[in-house]
């Protein structure tokens, strides 16, 4: 079933679309990221599944009701709902990481002994229940991430909206607030909309991904299969940052050269290639160089390219079998 449902979307501020006809679905309790360069839209996007903005056209479901149909009681009801995790923590400084947390709830008018129960839980969830009488100034970047995160779960949400919540982090935070993030996921079961500029995060967590460009909905789909045979002109150079296709120069002096045989590209995912080398040179008598080499360790699989040059008589026959191979995507090079 799909925990958020967006059909026709279309937002304008004036003059400036900044999103135009964007429609595709989040299955609940997935991990589902939507990427693009800075103005692509995702921001507005995924304020509109909250309501903290509504289409000029189109609509968005969430949960099944329509945000922009709601009234602010409804609103407040839904926004219990889908918690929001932004950029830069937007933590209150003069208030304790417990009082920080429990905001939400005390906002709503929940009593005091059910918030803290709640905030105790949530930051425990988090791995921060030795730091609930710290001040955010007394934290590091990645502590303060995680006490925006708790503040998000102590509603008791099913949605979870993530606003770059890596950007403003070193690479090894980055690291541990995404897997931080998958736990979530896997223990609570919600639905996460992770939205980013860099395609490494939706490797490494999403199940599926969105690709924004200029407003528009240009490529959708799993995880696995954009990565494989990424579409779109501005797909390709997102997964070409995470899995690089370009040859070095010494490989392709030896191509121009005619020093690598037959040379062929191969995309493959999982263990489709583990053994296809010796494949090759048993099943086509071919000698096989092995000329270039990446992959990538996606959220439930793994997905890579190979540069292979082949020499010997039956060399077109050996990439034309390769190609027909389950997990195998063959171009013949030169």
């Amino acid at each position: 079933m799909s925990a958020v449902s967006f059909r026709d979307v279309s937002k304008s501020f004036g003059d400036l679309h900044a999103l135009e006809n964007v429609s595709f679905d989040v299955s609940e309790g997935q991990i589902f990221g939507v990427v693009g360069t800075s103005g692509a839209g995702k921001s507005t996007l995924i304020r509109t599944v909250n309501g903290l903005e509504k289409p000029t056209s189109g609509a968005v479901e969430v949960l099944g009701v329509e945000p922009a149909a709601l009234g602010s009681r409804g609103l407040r009801e839904l926004r219990s709902n889908v918690s929001m995790v932004f950029q830069h923590y937007n933590l209150l400084t003069s208030r304790t990481v417990a009082d920080n947390v429990g905001m939400p709830l005390v906002l709503a008018g929940v009593g005091k002994a059910e918030i803290q129960r709640r905030v105790r839980e949530s930051l425990d969830v988090v791995g921060l229940s030795d730091r609930a009488g710290h001040y955010p100034r007394q934290l590091s970047g990645g502590q303060q991430q995680r006490v925006g995160i708790a503040r998000a779960l102590v509603t008791n949400p099913k949605i979870l909206l993530c606003d770059e919540p890596t950007s403003a982090l070193d690479p090894l935070t980055t690291a541990q607030i995404l897997d931080l993030i998958v736990d979530i996921n896997a223990q609570l079961g919600l639905t996460v909309i992770i939205i980013t500029h860099q395609m490494d995060v939706v490797a490494k967590i999403a199940d599926s991904v969105a690709v924004l460009e200029h407003g528009r909905l240009i490529e959708h789909g799993e995880v696995e299969e954009v990565f494989s045979h990424p579409r779109a002109p501005l797909t390709r150079k997102f997964v070409e940052t995470v899995v690089p296709t370009r040859l070095p120069e010494s490989v392709v002096a030896d191509i121009v050269a005619g020093r690598a045989g037959t040379v062929i590209r191969m995309a493959y995912r999982e263990d489709a290639a583990r053994l296809l080398l010796t494949e090759l040179s048993e099943s086509f008598g071919v000698t096989v160089q092995l000329l270039h080499a990446t992959e990538a360790p996606l959220r439930r699989t793994r997905v890579g390219n190979l540069v292979l040059g082949l020499d010997g008589e039956r060399a077109v026959d050996a990439a034309s079998w390769a190609n027909e191979q389950d997990g195998l995507d063959v171009e013949v090079l030169s």
